[in-house]
């Protein structure tokens, strides 16, 4: 910024918000700089204006395809890759544009613009924070039909392990749910994969292969070593502060203990990943695993339905 390079300065801030979301920073706060990133990435007369004291984007992917040949933009890159991540603090957050005073653009139209100008990182940061999206609220069909279309990219970047991770657990539990080998063989990739990458590291990898490891331990039927697993995963991700991926131990272990005859357990556990994810600031997910204990709590079916269960 010193020297005058703001393109460059808003790339590292950008950059900057993009990696804390990754590390599961609490969003509240995080969304205040992806705004502050988006404020300072526009030039305000071809992108934004001001509304109601509200941040208004154009959204119109035909207003942005006549403007490519009547102007040279030197940060709208900067702009779409903002706005793909900040898509999934809105998301989790469930909140609505009205309510951050922002608007932003659907990856729908963020992939019309990332093909139109050629933009192969915008393109793939819509693919992966679109699967997050999914990912964050078990829509582990929807994570899988993601990944089927977009390969993987063979380099050695941290969302590359990541897209890995979410795509082992998204396939790992259909797999057990469908007893298809197709899943079970993605899942068990994945495991070797984030094994070897824990070898590498242990702080920011130890979490994601024990919960693989507890699910393809799961899936094989032993119990007691999934069991074992998904404690260690718990453990790693919170000795190494990462509060989303404690938040989604605790919620997996709590849903493996309800389905193996662990109720009080695995009330225990859900609780426990609700309050992360109340840390987080991921309210969508917190209603949704609320909405998910009342559903299998017996002292909360017992006081709705006025019934004695045994």
């Amino acid at each position: 910024m010193l020297a005058g390079d703001v393109g460059s300065a808003m790339l590292c801030l950008v950059a900057r918000c993009i990696g804390n979301l990754h590390i599961g920073s609490e969003l509240e706060p995080l969304s205040k700089s992806f705004i502050v990133c988006l404020k300072q990435s526009v030039r305000p007369a071809i992108f934004c204006y001001q509304r109601n004291q509200k941040l208004v984007f154009v959204n119109s992917y035909h207003l942005f395809h006549s403007s490519i040949k009547q102007a040279k933009y030197q940060q709208n890159g900067v702009l779409f890759l903002a706005m793909s991540s900040f898509g999934v603090c809105i998301f989790l957050s469930g909140k609505s544009n009205s309510e951050i005073r922002v608007d932003v653009m659907s990856y729908d139209d963020l992939n019309q613009i990332g093909e139109a100008k050629r933009i192969n990182l915008l393109l793939y940061q819509n693919f992966f924070n679109e699967m997050s999206c999914y990912f964050w609220m078990r829509d582990y069909i929807k994570v899988v039909q993601l990944t089927t279309k977009h390969t993987p990219t063979g380099q050695k970047r941290i969302l590359e392990i990541m897209r890995t991770f979410f795509e082992g657990i998204a396939s790992l539990t259909l797999a057990r749910h469908t007893q298809q080998p197709n899943w079970r063989k993605t899942g068990e990739e994945a495991l070797e994969t984030m094994l070897k990458w824990e070898r590498i590291s242990k702080w920011n990898f130890q979490n994601m292969a024990k919960l693989l490891e507890a699910e393809l331990c799961y899936l094989n039927g032993d119990i007691d070593s999934a069991d074992v697993a998904y404690k260690a995963s718990i453990v790693s991700a919170h000795e190494h502060r990462f509060l989303h991926y404690e938040a989604l131990a605790y919620e997996m272990h709590g849903i493996f203990c309800m389905e193996n005859q662990m109720a009080d357990r695995g009330l225990v556990q859900l609780q426990m990943a609700l309050d992360r994810y109340k840390q987080w600031g991921a309210m969508r997910k917190v209603t949704d695993l609320q909405m998910f204990i009342d559903l299998v709590d017996p002292t909360y079916l017992r006081r709705e339905l006025n019934i004695v269960i045994e």
